[in-house]
């Protein structure tokens, strides 16, 4: 089973499971040419989410939309960022709604699921010590000492049939 590095087994497979390199890889929702959009559950986008680390965050400032990219952990239904101080820090602080987007692939489709709600940043020192042993770690070599967590006021995602020419070969 595929498994997050910063986090416990995935239920949704990666391409290299879909490619069947991986023993009883299955999605839970195919969509097809009959069907080729399918709305997931609430569960099916956790899943995703737990098996990616990276997404964009949306900030909105004085009418100003900020896209960035971050490393996440998806963890008991909320999601953690690790960042330090700066422009995306104090976005947060002014305007404390935000979305999350993750996407990927697999051999015959595509996924995103989009997170919106609430983000405050972790002052509690047990909590602090709670994000630090889930070992969310930063892909930059910047040293990023602040965290931050999303509570989720809705969570959407789709799972999208990919045309023929954009389906990966076995």
């Amino acid at each position: 089973m595929p498994r997050h590095p910063n986090g416990p087994p995935s239920t949704i497979p990666t391409e290299n499971a879909a490619a069947g390199n991986e023993p009883d890889a299955t999605l839970p929702a195919i969509p097809d040419l009959d069907n080729p959009v399918i709305e997931l559950s609430e569960d099916e986008c956790w899943d995703l989410l737990i098996g990616t680390m990276l997404g964009r965050l949306a900030v909105s400032v004085a009418d100003k939309p900020e896209l960035y990219p971050v490393n996440f952990l998806a963890h008991d239904r909320r999601i953690l960022i690790r960042t330090m101080q700066g422009t995306k820090l104090v976005s947060m602080a002014i305007n404390n709604k935000v979305a999350l987007e993750a996407d990927g692939r697999s051999l015959h489709s595509v996924w995103s699921v989009v997170v919106k709600g609430t983000v405050r940043e972790l002052t509690a020192e047990a909590e602090i010590t709670t994000a630090e042993q889930l070992s969310l770690r930063s892909w930059t070599a910047s040293v990023k000492t602040t965290y931050v967590e999303i509570t989720p006021s809705q969570i959407r995602g789709r799972r999208i049939a990919l045309a023929d020419e954009f389906k990966l070969e076995r």
